[in-house]
This record gives structure tokens, sequence and C-alpha cells, in this order.
């Protein structure tokens, strides 16, 4: 045991210089300790209550937002704003004449000028102006500011006779005749009747008789029969803006097909609004022979 003492005395017995250092050892791991302390403690302090508080409100907002808040609500104040900016035009009219876009210059939604359209195809017809309050799909409103604007050309029921005419005195204008008119033709039936305003719909209207020729089975035979007793009045034939029209209403046309439609979109993104339409076969967009029907559908 004493041996054991008198090693530990001799093992810790420093001098005054070892002594010095070791005490500076020691305040030296003291102050490194403490400060290791002291800023982990600030690192890791608490965060700002009022803070984690608007942090908890900002992602909640987020979560249950609505997907298309703001979106829905913009784009119908643009539709109303559009509708207060829309300006219609003011003219006289027949409704049992009118196309399709003068229609819809007179304040028409493009789906309220196409029903009366086809009222017209499927055989109605007006007889006094008030007679264009009954359809449903116009509002009374712009039925009390169109119908003072109507002024229908002839008597209803004064084109259609009681009897049927000789074919020699028989004149039917194409692009305004209904199926009732046209089976009056000798040698046109109901299913003729119908592609032939099928294929007019179609096509905006006819320019000529000879048009007739591209109806689903009709022949020259069956044009020279009826000949004599047709006529078309090509200042009715509805026409498209070239610089205007979408795809989809260019390649609705029987004229246009779906890579001409592209050809003249791209073309117009490209180059501009179109100033000639000898630019469409000058850029090989349209064949020069099929330019030639197409001019009586277009405009600039």
């Amino acid at each position: 045991m004493l041996r054991l003492l008198n090693f530990l005395k001799r093992l810790l017995d420093f001098t005054k210089s070892e002594q010095r250092g070791v005490l500076t050892l020691v305040i030296m791991l003291s102050v490194i300790t403490y400060a290791s302390s002291v800023l982990v403690k600030k690192r890791y302090s608490k965060p700002d209550p009022l803070l984690v508080e608007k942090a908890d409100s900002f992602f909640a907002s987020l979560k249950y937002m609505p997907k298309n808040k703001g979106k829905v609500d913009y784009e119908s104040k643009n539709k109303a704003t559009k509708r207060k900016l829309r300006k219609f035009k003011s003219f006289e009219f027949d409704p049992n004449t009118i196309s399709l876009d003068s229609l819809v210059e007179l304040g028409l939604s493009p789906r309220q000028a196409e029903v009366v359209v086809k009222y017209r195809l499927n055989g109605g017809q007006f007889k006094t102006p008030n007679d264009f309050s009954k359809l449903y799909v116009i509002d009374s409103a712009t039925c009390a500011r169109l119908i003072p604007l109507i002024k229908i050309k002839e008597k209803f029921g004064s084109s259609i006779p009681k009897e049927k005419p000789s074919t020699n005195t028989l004149k039917i204008e194409l692009n305004v005749a209904d199926t009732l008119s046209l089976v009056k033709l000798k040698g046109i039936g109901s299913s003729f009747a119908k592609r032939i305003v099928k294929y007019r719909n179609l096509l905006g209207g006819f320019y000529s008789v000879n048009q007739l020729l591209e109806v689903y089975g009709f022949t020259p035979k069956n044009l020279e029969q009826v000949r004599s007793n047709i006529y078309v009045d090509s200042t009715l034939v509805r026409k498209i803006s070239i610089n205007h029209a979408t795809y989809e209403q260019l390649k609705a046309h029987p004229y246009i097909t779906r890579y001409e439609a592209k050809s003249i979109v791209y073309y117009r993104t490209k180059k501009g609004a179109i100033r000639s339409l000898s630019e469409l076969w000058v850029n090989k967009i349209v064949p020069k022979e099929k330019l030639e029907k197409l001019k009586h559908y277009l405009e600039l």
C-alpha cells in the first residue's frame, strides 16, 4: 500500500512550470466548453411565436385556396366587359333572307343567328315582323330592338302558290330556297333537296348553278332538267374573313383542306395580314384553279 501511495505521489508531483501549464490548459478547456454550450443554445432557441403564427396562417391559406380562384372571376369580368363594349349595327332587314353574318352584326349571338337560319331551312317563314319574337332563343329586349327594323319584302306565302306552276314559269333562287321549294323542280325529290340545302350551308351559298354538280349524285342530266328554273344571287353568299378566320372555320369549308387551312394560319402568323388573295397561290398555299372558286367565299 505504501508503495502504491509513493508511486502516485511521484506521478502527480509537478514542477511549478508544469503546474502553470496544467492550470492554463484547464482554463482554456473551460472557456471552450462554455462557449460551445452558449452557441448551441442560441442556434436552437425557440423561434418567435408571432413569426410562427404568421407562417402557419400563410400555409393554411394555401392549403384551402380553391385551384381556380381568381381565374373564373377574371373570365366572367372579361366576358361582361366584352358584352358591354360590343357595338351593334342597326339596319333594315328581311328575316326571310338575311344572312347569318348580318344577323350577328345586328347583335345576335352566333347560336341565335344559326337558329334563325335553321328555322328558315326547315320550311319556316316570317309572315309579320312580330313573328320574329316567336323564336325562343331571342330575348324580349333584343326582339323589341330589332322588330322595328324588320321589312318583309313579300307577303308570307306569295312565293309558294297553292297550285304547282308549270316548269316554264317556275323560278327558284338557290340561296334562299328551302326543301319545299326545291322538290317542285323536275327530277328533284326530298333526298336531293336535303343534300342541296346541306351542301349550300357548308359552302356559305352558291355563286353558280353549276355548283349543283358538286352535290352527291347530282348529274349533268339533272342540271339540264332544272337549269331554266333556277338562278343564284351571289350577293347572298356568306364570306369568310381570310385574316380573322380560325383554323376550325377554314377547314370546315368544302373547298379548303386541313393542310391548306393550317398553311393559311401559319402564313398569317409569319407574314402578317394577307393583303391580296393572290398571295395564296403565289406562295403555293392554294392552287390557282381552286382559288378561282374560293375567291367567291373569301374576303380580306
